[in-house]
C-alpha cells in the first residue's frame, strides 16, 4: 500500500513537472510572438493610434489579414486558459479593438469552448495532477469542500453563477469541473454562454475606446470593476461560509 502511495506521488511529480515545463515552453513561445509582431509592426501601430479616426487605421491595417488574425486570436485565447496563469482581460481587450465588439467577443467565446474541452480530456487523462500543475492543491481543495459541487444539478447551477459573476477564477473553474459529477458537453455549454456578458462588456468597452466614445467605455469599464469587486466579495463570501458550516 505505502509503495502504490510512493508510486502514485511520483506519477504526480512527473506529471506536473512536465506540464510546467511545457507551460513555460509556451509562455516563452507567446511572448517571443508577441514582441515580433510589435516590433514589426511598431511603425504602423503608432500610426494607427494617433491618427484622426484609429478604428479606420486600425480596419486598413487589418484588410487582407483578417482571416490569420482570427485564427492567432482564437490559437492565443485557447493558450491562455489552459496554462491558466496568463491574464484574459488583456486578451478580451485585444478583441475588442481588432474585430470590433461582436466579432471579437465570439471568437473569443470560441476559444474557450475548445479551450475547455482540451483542458476536460486532460484532466479525465491525467487526474488532479494536471490541475494541481498550474494551479497548486490549495484551491482545488477548497472548492471540493462546497457541497453545491457534489450534485450534477446543483454543479451545473452554481457553475453559472460562478461564470456569470466577473472577478471569479474561470481558469480555475475550467480544471477543476472534470472532478464534479458534471458532464463534459454541459459544462462546455454553460461555461461558454456565461461568459457571454463579461466578455462582450471587455470587448465592446475596447471597441468603443478605439471608436471614440470614451463616455460608453468609461461605463463598461465601471460596470465591470463594480462587477469584478462584487464577484470577488462573493466567492470568498461563498468559501467562507461553507467552511464555518463544517
Amino acid at each position: 500500500m505505502a509503495k502504490d502511495n510512493r508510486e502514485d506521488a511520483a506519477r504526480t511529480h512527473r506529471v506536473k513537472k512536465t506540464l510546467r515545463m511545457i507551460a513555460a515552453a509556451g509562455v516563452v513561445l507567446l511572448a517571443a510572438g508577441v514582441i515580433w509582431f510589435l516590433l514589426r509592426n511598431r511603425w504602423e501601430l503608432y500610426r494607427i493610434f494617433t491618427s484622426d479616426d484609429p478604428a479606420a487605421a486600425m480596419d486598413r491595417f487589418l484588410d487582407g489579414n483578417r482571416l490569420l488574425g482570427a485564427v492567432i486570436l482564437l490559437a492565443v485565447q485557447v493558450i491562455q486558459i489552459i496554462l491558466a496563469f496568463i491574464p484574459g482581460g488583456p486578451m478580451q481587450m485585444v478583441a475588442g479593438a481588432l474585430y470590433g465588439g461582436l466579432l471579437g467577443g465570439v471568437i473569443l467565446l470560441a476559444g474557450s469552448a475548445i479551450a475547455a474541452s482540451i483542458v476536460w480530456w486532460m484532466v479525465n487523462w491525467l487526474g488532479q495532477a494536471a490541475v494541481e500543475a498550474f494551479h497548486g492543491g490549495q484551491q482545488p481543495g477548497r472548492l471540493k469542500k462546497l457541497r453545491a459541487f457534489r450534485e450534477e444539478k446543483s454543479a451545473e447551477a452554481l457553475t453559472w453563477i460562478l461564470f456569470l459573476i466577473p472577478g471569479v477564477p474561470k481558469d480555475l473553474l475550467t480544471y477543476f469541473a472534470p472532478l464534479t459529477p458534471m458532464k463534459r458537453g454541459r459544462f462546455i455549454l454553460i461555461s461558454t454562454l456565461a461568459r457571454v456578458p463579461g466578455v462582450f462588456l471587455t470587448t465592446f468597452a475596447a471597441s468603443s475606446l478605439l471608436d471614440g466614445r470614451w463616455w460608453l467605455s468609461a461605463i463598461l469599464y465601471l460596470l465591470m470593476i463594480v462587477g469584478a469587486i462584487g464577484g470577488g466579495w462573493y466567492y470568498k463570501r461563498l468559501h467562507n461560509k461553507e467552511e464555518h458550516s463544517d
